[in-house]
């Protein structure tokens, strides 16, 4: 995963030089996004957020997939690797 994450920033950073910021900022915006849809629907199908009526930010097992798909746009370097490091856990809730 961190890798991934090395490859995107390289990539960003490629087109940054090459094409310019602007569409280096939006490749790195559609990355989230597109991160954040394929969470959705693996959270949907493993079944997260269907044990618990109260979602805490400190109890991950009860986030529901539209939490986890919005954390991931809005902090994609470090809660794509820490879905990827809970989803287990998510799973066996």
């Amino acid at each position: 995963m961190v890798l991934i994450i090395l490859l995107a920033g390289l990539t960003a950073a490629t087109v940054s030089n090459i094409v310019g910021r602007e569409v280096a900022v939006y490749l790195m915006a559609v990355l989230a996004v597109a991160s954040a849809v394929v969470v959705y629907f693996d959270a949907t199908a493993i079944g997260a957020g269907t044990r618990a009526k109260i979602e805490w930010l400190r109890d991950i097992e009860t986030w529901k997939p539209a939490s986890w798909a919005i954390w991931v746009i809005i902090f994609w370097p470090f809660f794509l690797p820490y879905y990827l490091w809970k989803r287990n856990v998510v799973k066996n809730s």
